[in-house]
């Protein structure tokens, strides 16, 4: 028996329609058209675009998993993932490019709406910061959140049974000569302001290239989660000095 799944009626970008291929893809683009109505200022269509053919993928993609498994684990955690995107994406990606109210910002964000990990967890965004309790073990992010003395794009919270480590990451850094090897360049383009490691792109690199920026947050993540666990890495991509 065919099961249907219904939007919420209470979704920003309301769809009235079941899952179908294609329905994933159609909710991110109803998601820009709702931002350009509301004269927020967003990415090109084109981005769009590409994001919502991207989120298509990884929704057939678990669903096909899922239907593959014979095991309840996989089978669970791939309905979960394409749950998640087909009922939270579309009205996440209006809410944080409403929040950072700069098309280079919510470009990064829709990437880590998507692909944004701690080695562990998905990284959850978190449109009210302090309006939930931190989780027992995972990892909130969330867009201009004042922290210390300053307020960076992004701020990354890392959480393990009371304990935290916090990530900043910023978006209008000039255009720089960084190393090849991935570890090389994380370090190089990462400072400490305020006690806290701030990673800094530019936003060429965000416009030419987002799945490679979340893989170097993700790198940073996965340090600091590994860190909480008592399990430091050899490597480190924080510098030793900062300002």
């Amino acid at each position: 028996m065919k099961q249907n799944f219904v939007m919420p009626n209470d979704s920003i970008v309301h769809h009235n329609a079941t899952w179908h291929p294609g329905s994933v893809r159609n909710a991110v683009m109803d998601s820009a058209r709702k931002l350009v109505e509301s004269k927020i200022p967003v990415p090109p269509k084109s981005f769009f675009r590409k994001l919502a053919n991207e989120a298509e993928t990884l929704a057939n993609e678990a669903i096909a998993e899922a239907i593959a498994s014979k095991d309840e684990a996989p089978v669970a955690l791939n309905i979960k993932i394409a749950h998640d995107l087909f009922y939270n994406l579309s009205d996440d990606i209006f809410l944080a490019t409403e929040n950072a109210n700069d098309p280079i910002i919510a470009q990064l964000a829709a990437y880590f709406l998507l692909n944004a990990m701690d080695g562990y967890n998905k990284a959850i965004y978190m449109d009210a910061w302090n309006g939930h309790p931190d989780p027992e073990w995972g990892t909130i992010w969330g867009i201009h959140q004042h922290i210390r003395d300053f307020t960076p794009a992004f701020i990354f919270k890392v959480c393990m049974h009371g304990d935290v480590r916090f990530l900043a990451v910023e978006c209008h850094a000039p255009n720089r000569h960084l190393p090849d090897d991935p570890r090389a360049r994380l370090r190089a383009r990462t400072m400490i302001v305020s006690g806290l490691p701030v990673i800094a792109f530019s936003p060429n690199e965000i416009k030419t290239d987002p799945d490679a920026c979340v893989s170097e947050v993700n790198e940073a993540l996965v340090t600091l989660a590994e860190e909480l666990l008592s399990n430091p890495q050899k490597y480190d991509f924080r510098p030793q000095t900062g300002i």
